[in-house]
């Protein structure tokens, strides 16, 4: 608790995560990295902690171990980053008109794999080559902010192993395949998260769980096939979360509900990002059928307000998002999705000016 009686960042939204009322609403801040030094730019700081400070952000730091043995990366003959990921899947940085990049995957290591003994022979990678102490290192820098363990996936990670048609495709017919893939995956992300409490700690305070199975109008999969391939190893992973006295975060895009809503009913104690436009997905309707069973995170519209409209609109966003998602406090405000190049720095501006109060 700070001298004028207000709660520090991370009580926030620890009080949040609780179930229990914070002093007034957490904002967070999702953004790429050139958003990220527009900001820090325009307020003259050199840290990423100074800018939190100045926008009044209650930052959840999103922080991983290092794998250790991958590749060197190198350019190609149009200078692009080429690199190999702890998977083994290519990965290859593309600029965009926007001024920014992202990074693609452009060669699967499983795309040609036909039998389980295929995915045997597979090098998967090795819980002992993470480099938990640097994750420990970077706990403590961020001591006074709430952290949270990444990047762990199933399905999104499966697609950088297999190209996404394939991927799919197994899931419906080849279901002892898909199966075989996804218990590797599951079998080293529970052993890199038992390592990372085992050096961090009460240092870390959530679990970043991953997997988009939302398109903009429907889910990417049906619902019974999510129930047959990813719900055990989903309770599994949030059962092994729960035993080290962390949250559960979720993260799928999209029109999604009938898995959220399952993803709750097995634990997940917080959801994102809340992509209201779509289908299914309304606030108030995320708010009848989900409210007091879970914390959620996000809603403020990437793709229409924020880059398109006026800074009295994003402002309008914020309390329609705070009144129908902040019941029983459990709403921390922040964009649905990464601030991309475009995005109006004044409708930014806007979003952390907005009233707080509950």
């Amino acid at each position: 608790m700070s001298m004028d009686g207000s709660m520090t960042p991370r009580e926030r939204i620890l009080a949040v995560l609780n179930h229990q009322k914070s002093d007034r609403v957490p904002f967070d801040i999702w953004y790429t990295p050139e958003i990220r030094d527009q900001l820090m730019a325009y307020f003259h700081v050199n840290e990423e902690i100074d800018l939190w400070r100045l926008l009044r952000i209650d930052k959840i730091v999103m922080l991983d171990a290092p794998y250790t043995d991958v590749s060197a990366s190198r350019m190609d003959d149009q200078g692009r980053t080429l690199a190999c990921n702890e998977w083994g899947s290519g990965i290859r940085t593309v600029r965009h008109g926007s001024g920014g990049s992202y990074d693609e995957v452009v060669t699967y290591p499983l795309a040609e794999a036909q039998t389980i003994d295929d995915i045997a022979r597979h090098r998967w990678p090795d819980p002992d080559l993470f480099a938990y102490d640097v994750l420990n290192t970077q706990c403590m820098h961020h001591r006074n902010s709430v952290c949270m363990l990444t990047f762990i996936s199933l399905f999104e990670i499966y697609c950088k192993l297999r190209p996404m048609d394939q991927s799919l495709m197994d899931l419906y017919v080849e279901p002892e395949f898909a199966d075989a893939i996804i218990e590797r995956i599951l079998s080293v992300h529970k052993e890199y998260i038992e390592r990372a409490f085992a050096v961090c700690g009460d240092a870390l305070d959530l679990v970043y769980l991953s997997d988009d199975m939302g398109m903009q109008d429907r889910q990417l999969i049906g619902t019974d096939v999510w129930e047959a391939r990813f719900a055990k190893p989903y309770q599994e992973l949030i059962d092994l979360v729960h035993a080290h006295d962390a949250k559960a975060f979720y993260h799928t895009d999209g029109a999604a509900f009938p898995i959220i809503e399952r993803m709750v009913g097995m634990g997940v104690d917080v959801i994102n990002p809340i992509q209201h436009s779509c289908p299914g997905m309304d606030r108030e309707h995320l708010a009848s059928a989900l409210q007091g069973r879970v914390v959620f995170h996000g809603a403020v519209d990437t793709q229409q307000v924020l880059p398109f409209g006026t800074a009295a609109e994003v402002t309008t966003e914020v309390r329609r998002n705070i009144e129908a998602l902040g019941g029983a406090g459990g709403y921390i405000c922040a964009p649905c999705h990464n601030l991309q190049p475009g995005v109006p720095l004044e409708n930014i501006l806007a979003l952390y000016a907005a009233d707080r109060s509950w």
